[in-house]
């Protein structure tokens, strides 16, 4: 091979080195560039994940403090609600005690039969209201038949005044006082109250309102 042959093919073979080496440089510069777009982009949809999320539990915190504050609201208006029910039934109680009417005198009786009942023993005080110690001596016979077909037992029945009962109602004891039932109509009102006033709630407020 001649001198100018060893020359043009030095050439031409240092051509395609540089030819390949930059091909190989444009490679992997994509390479890196791609790659660089990639990290990018995940790093993108990463923030806005997170985004996302600290949106999405601010809505939850959002809503759950808006949710407390109509449960609140709807916890309130029953609560005022259930008063209002009490308050009328209370009403009418104090309407039909102060009439003092046929009706008012069988739940006096029918109190103290369930008195009597609830205390094992024989002897009994009644004591009830000023106003309606006349009409239970009326009943009192009546009363003590009916307690002794239902103890099967002779019963004894003392009335007696009892100043702490505005409304009405009766308060049974034994004779030594050892024992006693609240059967005043404030105790009945109360005790209503609080064994009533869920079942109260559910009929006025259905679920999901």
């Amino acid at each position: 091979m001649s001198v100018l042959e060893l020359k043009s093919e030095i050439q031409r073979r240092a051509e395609e080195e540089s030819t390949r080496i930059l091909e190989d440089a444009r490679k992997e510069a994509e390479k890196l560039v791609a790659e660089a777009r990639s990290k990018v982009e995940s790093l993108r949809e990463e923030k806005t994940r997170t985004l996302m999320r600290s949106l999405e539990t601010e809505e939850r915190a959002e809503l759950a403090i808006s949710r407390m504050g109509q449960k609140g609201k709807i916890l309130q208006a029953k609560s005022q609600w259930s008063d209002k029910v009490f308050e009328e039934a209370g009403k009418r109680l104090a309407e039909m005690a102060e009439k003092r009417g046929s009706d008012y005198r069988e739940l006096l009786s029918k109190l103290i039969l369930e008195g009597i009942m609830k205390i094992k023993d024989k002897k009994f005080v009644a004591e009830v209201n000023s106003k309606d110690v006349d009409a239970i001596k009326k009943e009192s016979k009546s009363i003590l038949d009916r307690a002794a077909k239902m103890k099967n037992e002779r019963i004894e029945l003392e009335i007696k005044t009892l100043s702490t009962t505005p409304m009405g109602g009766v308060v049974i004891s034994t004779e030594d006082k050892t024992r006693y039932y609240n059967n005043s109509l404030e105790a009945r009102l109360f005790n209503a109250r609080q064994n009533l006033a869920g079942e109260i709630h559910k009929k006025m407020f259905k679920a999901g309102e």
